[in-house]
């Protein structure tokens, strides 16, 4: 269940859902569930999703998007200040930073045309 609050926008007098974390769950949790669901044992999924993150970290750095079934593709983004001329642009002067940018898996329905991900079947709302 997603708990949402109600926020009051900080220059119009409206209001918008926001989303509220209830609690976080550790990569030692999500060994234990995976290990529990399959024949590894907790220690065995700990390697693999260690080596997943370093494996990650390799083709990432190459500027590789990254795309795991049912959950997404991975690539680096940057954010950049602005030049009014390519000529005068400095990768180290201009570049603010880097993140990792998510797009979750996303199929569209042949009829409807609606996204479906899979990420977020069977999501349900609650307010406070």
């Amino acid at each position: 269940m997603i708990t949402c609050t109600l926020e009051k926008h900080r220059t119009a007098d409206r209001y918008f859902a926001r989303t509220r974390k209830m609690g976080r769950v550790g990569f030692k949790q999500i060994a234990k569930e995976i290990s529990r669901n399959c024949s590894a044992k907790p220690s065995d999924v700990n390697l693999v999703l260690t080596e997943l993150v370093d494996v990650m970290h390799h083709h990432l750095l190459d500027g590789h998007e990254i795309t795991i079934p049912d959950i997404g593709s991975f690539h680096i983004g940057v954010t950049s200040k602005s030049v009014e001329n390519p000529a005068d642009f400095d990768p180290h002067q201009h570049i603010r930073d880097f993140h990792i940018k998510f797009r979750p898996t996303a199929h569209r329905d042949s009829i409807t045309w609606r996204l479906d991900r899979p990420l977020l079947n069977g999501v349900k709302v609650k307010t406070l």
